[in-house]
């Protein structure tokens, strides 16, 4: 019970932060296009833990792909899923950029795939992702 409130008090920190660097990120930096990516996965060591997170990535492009991603904030068995996946994306030719990417893990059951994306995560590319566990966590 404690951690569930924990949980629910660090989230509802970190969202706020996160819509706020989003909202200051669109009045200075115009986010690519993304073309090309592969559909993220919950970490399976996390869902075993029972994990849930928020990973903050500053991701850097060259004007087609990325080129850099440094770890702002997340959990060490979150955040390698996250690089990883990020790392598979590809642009529309744009002007070199650096903007923030979120990525939130979190355990709502399984999300319906998208006809579209072919994924069953919400992808708000480039600047959010949401990764849910087939599994809902119950108290």
């Amino acid at each position: 019970m404690r951690i569930c409130l924990l949980f629910s008090l660090l989230c509802s920190a970190l969202l706020p932060l996160a819509a706020q660097d989003k909202s200051a990120q669109d009045k200075s930096v115009r986010l690519p296009t993304d073309t090309a990516f592969k559909c993220p996965k919950y970490p399976s060591q996390a869902e075993s833990m029972r994990l849930q997170g928020v990973v903050m990535l500053q991701v850097t492009t060259d004007g087609h792909q990325v080129a850099d991603v440094k770890l702002t904030s997340g959990h060490p068995v979150l955040a390698p899923e996250a690089i990883k996946n990020v790392q598979t994306w590809k642009f529309a030719d744009h002007a070199p950029t650096t903007f923030n990417v979120t990525y939130l893990y979190v355990f709502e059951g399984a999300f319906k795939r998208d006809r579209v994306t072919k994924c069953d995560a919400k992808l708000e590319l480039p600047s959010k992702v949401t990764v849910s566990s087939k599994e809902i966590l119950r108290f």
